[in-house]
C-alpha cells in the first residue's frame, strides 16, 4: 500500500501546551472505516510534514509522541529539510513547502528518507539546517543541497533511504556514526533507542480514522523506544487491520529495523530522521542503548546510527513498532557509501 498523501506547512494551529485528544469511536460503520483507513492507512512519518511551530515551552512537556523536549545543542547533527515543491495546486498557486528530519553522516552529506525527496520532478529545492534544536531561532549551520541520491531500488516502503550532497561543508559539527555491518548486537530486542525530530505530537490510533489535527512544536523532542524483533514486527505487520481486506504487510526484516510498540513514538513529520542508540565513552558498546532520559546528552556521550524514520501504523500505538530503514543492511550501506562519496 502506498503512504499517505503529505501534508502542507500550517495544516494546525494548535498550542504544543493544550492537551491533545482524539474523538471516541464508539460506533463505527463499516464502510466509512474501510474508505478513510485505505487512503490513510500508514501515518506514522508521511515524509515532507508541515511544521505546526508552537510556543517552546515548557521545555520538558510530554512531546514527540509521548516524549520530551531536548535541551539546546544535546544532538548537533539533526538536520531540519524544507523542501519546497512546484505544485500550484495551492490557493495562490505557489509552490508547496514541507518538511522532514535527516541526520549529518559526514561534512558533506545529510542521510534521509527516499520518500522524503523521491518527487524529483516537482522538487524545487531543498534547505537543510544542521545543529539547531529550536525552528525559531538562527541556530547552526544552514545549507542548500546540490546533489539528492534516492536509492535505486526505492519502492516505498523498500529502500527508504535518501543522500542529501550538501553546497558547502558544515564545520564544527561531529557527525552521527553508521552503524556497520558487525554491529547488529545494536539491534538486539529490547535494547533502548532514541527517536528525535520536530514531527507531530498528537497521537494516533492504527486502524482508525481521526479528526484529530497534527500539531508540530518549534522544539525538538525525544522518546525513547524498546527495539523489536524482526520476527514479532513482521507478526504484527500482518495482522494490522485485518477487519478492513487482505492483510497489508510492509514490513521487510532484511531492510528494515522496528522500534516502539510502547505509545512512545516518531509521528507525521519526523521522516528521515535518524534511530540512534548512545555508545559508551570507550566505544566497547558496553553501555549501548542506555538512551533513557538522564543518558543521551551526556558530554561524553557518542552516538550510531541504526535506523532511518520511515512509517508505521498510526503514532504512539500501544501494540504496533514503528519501522525504521536498516542503515546496516548490506544493500542499504551501500548505497549511502556511495552516494556519499560521489
Amino acid at each position: 500500500m502506498n503512504h499517505a498523501p503529505l501534508r502542507k506547512r500550517g495544516e494546525s494551529t494548535m498550542s504544543e501546551d493544550k492537551a491533545i485528544s482524539g474523538p471516541l469511536w464508539a460506533t463505527l460503520v463499516g464502510a466509512l472505516v474501510a474508505a478513510i483507513v485505505v487512503a490513510a492507512f500508514f501515518v506514522f512519518v508521511q515524509g515532507g510534514e508541515a511544521k505546526q511551530v508552537a510556543n517552546e515551552q515548557p521545555l520538558y512537556g510530554p512531546k514527540i509522541i509521548d516524549g520530551k523536549g531536548v535541551p539546546n545543542g544535546t544532538y548537533p547533527f539533526m538536520s531540519f529539510l524544507t523542501l519546497t515543491f512546484a505544485d500550484g495546486q495551492d490557493s495562490n498557486n505557489k509552490p508547496e513547502i514541507f518538511d522532514c528530519g535527516g541526520s549529518l553522516i559526514d561534512a558533506d552529506n545529510v542521510l534521509t528518507a527516499a520518500h522524503c525527496v523521491v518527487d524529483e520532478t516537482r522538487l524545487l529545492k531543498v534547505k537543510v539546517a544542521v545543529g539547531r534544536t529550536v525552528l525559531s531561532s538562527k541556530q547552526g549551520q544552514v545549507r542548500s543541497v546540490k546533489r539528492v541520491s534516492i536509492h535505486p531500488n526505492f519502492n516505498f516502503p523498500n529502500y527508504d533511504a535518501a543522500v542529501l550532497e550538501l553546497s558547502r561543508p558544515v564545520a564544527g559539527i561531529t557527525p552521527i556514526k553508521l552503524a556497520s555491518s558487525k554491529q547488529n548486537f545494536l539491534e538486539k530486542p529490547g535494547r533502548k533507542a532514541m527517536v528525535a525530530g520536530w514531527g507531530s505530537t498528537t497521537a494516533r490510533r492504527a486502524c482508525l480514522p481521526t479528526f484529530a489535527s497534527p500539531v508540530f512544536p518549534y522544539r525538538m523532542r525525544q522518546a525513547q523506544v524498546p527495539i523489536v524483533s524482526d520476527s514479532r514486527a513482521d507478526q504484527l505487520y500482518q495482522d494490522i487491520c485485518r477487519f478492513i481486506g487482505p492483510s497489508y504487510s510492509h514490513y521487510i526484516p532484511r531492510l528494515m529495523v522496528a522500534a516502539g510498540g510502547t505509545g512512545k513514538d516518531a509521528c507525521q513529520g519526523d521522516s528521515g530522521g535518524p534511530l540512534f542508540v548512545a555508545r559508551a565513552p570507550d566505544g566497547n558498546g558496553d553501555n549501548d542503548g542506555k538512551n533513557g532520559d538522564g543518558d543521551n546528552g551526556t558530554s561524553g556521550a557518542k552516538y550510531t546510527q541504526i535506523g532511518i524514520t520511515s512509517f508505521g501504523p498510526g503514532c504512539g500505538t500501544e501494540r504496533y513498532p514503528g519501522a525504521y530503514t536498516e542503515v546496516n543492511a548490506s544493500p542499504i550501506a551501500r548505497f549511502i557509501k556511495r552516494a556519499a562519496s560521489q
